[in-house]
């Protein structure tokens, strides 16, 4: 009788605990817990007028050593149409086994345990997961007791008096817990972002005074020898053409290949600074062009296929294509040591979609993550340029996809 009456004690409405009295005194008939809890719980329950739903079924920690405290507020929790599953814990051992195995949405940690304090359980909770909520529920607490408990970073505490409380608390906290997670979470990718523009942006000025660097030392190494090769010869064969007219033809001879050497020199560096097929022809052709320049200067076979034989689109989307094609191609030839490269333009309705696979050795994402790779930054952020994406399949020894979708 003991039990029932402890039951009877910890009843939330103390208006109804009289009308349990008599369940306890019918003669000859012993009631157990299970029976004084179902009675119990829908009187208890009016007070539930708007059910408490969760969009997700949650997973909850008891430390409690009252089987009757914990099956009243499990019956509780039930009847609030709060979707759970709990686990019981009596003492620190269990305890402390229960959150090395499993993770938990919220802890209901009494306060009252003999060896084992709700101190100690919420300090380990904070360093375990921080972001499990953790709800005193416990009998009379001191309010000095109630503050520090809360200073020392416990969401919230519900007296066994007043369980009713209980189920919107735990709603509550547990959003809570969720949304300081995933601030959290969007914090640090803000914060992960932002190192990666400034990295980029310093890279791409390292990539512009070294582009710059080669196109001097091009222009004055190639143009610059062939041009005062040129003015030389022009000078001998001004000379030669008084006396010896048949050397003089020979010498104008050579000036005229040392101009279509010097004429394809210069097509070749505008082409590298920005290919005119592209503004001529369109993106297929550049890709195509693009394509068989890989194969031809790196010994790495290379098939470009389309959808459509030709293409009309916004000029922006194209140079980004183009820009992220050459990156890729350029990642294959230097990191890869890939054999054949397949690369494909499927044109649909509302999107474009351009892939490029090798057969290489593939990498760990994580770690090209850690290194903090530029190419592949500089390639996700051109795809974002024009509201697109850049995803990357791969693995050691598996090869590369990249496949970028644009939508149209």
């Amino acid at each position: 009788m003991i039990e029932e009456l402890l039951f009877i004690s910890h009843c939330p409405c103390k208006d109804y605990q009289k009308s349990l009295i008599p369940i306890l005194n019918r003669a000859g008939k012993r009631y157990r817990i299970k029976d004084l809890i179902d009675a119990a719980i829908p009187i208890c329950i009016n007070v539930y007028e708007n059910s408490i739903y969760m969009d997700t079924r949650l997973k909850i920690l008891l430390l409690e050593d009252d089987p009757a405290d914990a099956a009243l507020i499990k019956k509780i929790l039930e009847r609030s149409g709060m979707q759970f599953d709990s686990l019981l814990a009596s003492d620190e051992k269990e305890f402390l086994d229960a959150l090395n195995e499993n993770y938990f949405d919220a802890v209901l940690a009494d306060n009252a345990l003999p060896q084992y304090s709700s101190m100690e359980a919420l300090a380990f909770i904070k360093k375990k997961n921080p972001y499990t909520a953790f709800i005193l529920v416990t009998g009379t607490v001191s309010e000095e007791f109630a503050v520090n408990i809360i200073q020392q970073g416990a969401d919230d505490y519900i007296l066994k008096t007043n369980l009713t409380r209980l189920p919107s608390a735990i709603s509550k906290t547990v959003q809570n817990k969720k949304i300081q997670k995933e601030k959290l979470q969007a914090e640090n990718e803000m914060r992960e972002m932002n190192e990666q523009l400034r990295n980029l942006a310093a890279h791409l000025q390292n990539v512009r005074e070294e582009e710059q660097t080669r196109i001097s030392r091009e222009i004055h190494d190639e143009l610059g020898q062939m041009l005062t090769a040129i003015k030389m010869d022009v000078t001998s064969a001004d000379k030669k053409m008084k006396t010896s007219p048949e050397n003089a033809s020979a010498t104008l001879g050579n000036v005229l290949e040392m101009v279509d050497n010097t004429v394809k020199t210069i097509r070749r560096i505008a082409s590298e600074l920005r290919p005119t097929i592209l503004d001529d022809l369109g993106l297929i052709e550049a890709l195509e062009w693009q394509s068989m320049e890989f194969e031809r200067r790196n010994q790495i076979n290379c098939v470009f296929t389309s959808s459509n034989s030709t293409l009309s689109i916004n000029r922006e989307i194209a140079i980004a294509l183009y820009r992220i094609f050459q990156e890729a191609l350029t990642n294959i030839a230097r990191h890869s040591g890939a054999k054949h490269v397949i690369a494909t333009l499927q044109v649909l309705p509302q999107q474009l979609t351009m892939t490029i696979s090798d057969d290489g050795k593939g990498f760990d994402p994580e770690a090209v993550k850690a290194k903090k790779s530029l190419g592949l930054v500089g390639m996700k952020e051109r795809a974002l340029m024009v509201k697109g994406k850049l995803i990357t399949e791969t693995a050691p020894g598996k090869g590369t996809t990249i496949r970028i979708v644009v939508p149209m």
